[in-house]
């Protein structure tokens, strides 16, 4: 018993003597960069969405195209092919109404009897001197207008260049670089007094569709004339304006992380200046251009196309540009200055529409090595 008073209680086990540390208090730990990765994959996931939704519009908007086609096709067979069973017919009708004037052919002969008997006199004693000079011009003259028809004809421009109409580089000249920049400005969104920080750049191309032979110094057109173009309805003439656009780069911006696929097209517009001697178009200025007549400077929209990101080579139907008003237009000192005839046809190019992150376009220029622009007319017969 003595030994017993001599040792404590010992504690019970499973309670918490003041050895024994406190348990640890259970927790979740959430980490931030987690919601960063969620939130980026959400973004990229919307984007997908919407490139899907792009994609399924060009799909559906191609396969109208191709539907549209083969309906033209369809009915240009339809045609061709009632052309080519009732051909004998048609020429049939036609010989017979020929008939009639071969009837009257002995009337003209008999009533010109008398005066038959000079003629051959002449005709005897003028042949050996006239003979070559009248011979020889009339098949040089007569065929050359109908060998040098063909169905298409290309023309490079023979002067290119861009201008800035405001900001600090509109006193400059730009008529010899490689590329020209295209870009829409926000001089609309400027506040009064204050500088634009977005300028607006337009292109100007010129071509010229008559050239100099090296025989003479008489100019000839290398474009038939009007009268010689098709005049059925179903066979207009095309006129087609290439431009070769320099693809953006796909880099993405660290703001807004968007790639060049998702960036949305930009609306390029094709006006036709008239056409004037006033204006060196390689060695003109955004000034020069903004203190010309209105009467030059302000033409008529004639095509519009949409550009994507990543496009090279655009075809842009220009044909209405050929058949505007061709009556010529005076400026302030009352001098005929233009008019929209075929010798010369000068493009002003621009941008309607452009998306923030990414503004401006580059095109290939005249100077450039890998395509110059063209004015191609198609369908000429």
């Amino acid at each position: 018993m003595a030994n017993g008073d001599q040792f404590e209680d010992e504690p019970e086990l499973g309670g918490v003597d003041s050895f024994d540390e406190p348990p640890a208090q259970s927790s979740k730990i959430q980490f931030e960069g987690l919601n960063v990765a969620t939130s980026k994959s959400e973004r990229r996931r919307e984007r997908r969405k919407r490139r899907n939704e792009r994609t399924g519009m060009i799909a559906a908007c191609i396969l109208l195209v191709c539907i549209l086609i083969a309906v033209i096709l369809s009915v240009t067979f339809v045609k061709e092919a009632e052309h080519v069973l009732y051909q004998d017919s048609i020429y049939g009708l036609s010989e017979s109404p020929t008939m009639a004037p071969s009837k009257m052919k002995p009337t003209i002969r008999t009533t010109p009897s008398p005066t038959v008997a000079p003629k051959p006199t002449f005709s005897v004693l003028t042949p050996s001197p006239t003979a070559p000079n009248v011979i020889t011009p009339s098949p040089t003259r007569s065929p050359s207008p109908t060998a040098i028809m063909t169905d298409s004809y290309s023309f490079n421009p023979v002067a290119d260049t861009y201008l800035y109409l405001d900001g600090n580089y509109k006193g400059k000249k730009y008529g010899h670089q490689k590329t020209m920049w295209i870009q829409r400005g926000n001089k609309e969104s400027t506040l009064p007094g204050q500088e634009v920080t977005l300028p607006t750049i337009v292109g100007i191309v010129q071509f010229d569709t008559i050239k100099k032979p090296s025989a003479n110094y008489n100019y000839f057109k290398a474009l038939p004339n009007r009268s010689r173009w098709p005049e059925q309805q179903d066979q207009q003439v095309q006129v087609t304006l290439r431009i070769h656009h320099v693809p953006k780069n796909d880099l993405e911006d660290e703001t807004d992380e968007l790639s060049v696929e998702d960036l949305l097209p930009v609306n390029i517009e094709v006006y036709r200046l008239p056409n004037n001697n006033m204006m060196v178009v390689e060695s003109l200025t955004g000034d020069d251009f903004q203190n010309a007549p209105k009467e030059v400077t302000e033409g008529v929209l004639v095509g519009q196309h949409l550009v994507e990101a990543t496009d090279t080579v655009l075809d842009i139907d220009v044909t209405s540009a050929m058949f505007l008003n061709s009556d010529k237009i005076k400026n302030n000192k009352n001098n005929d200055i233009a008019a929209y005839n075929d010798d010369q046809v000068l493009f002003l190019l621009k941008i309607s529409w452009e998306e923030a992150p990414r503004q401006g376009d580059q095109f290939e220029t005249r100077e450039s090595d890998y395509g110059s622009p063209q004015l191609i007319f198609s369908n000429m017969i």
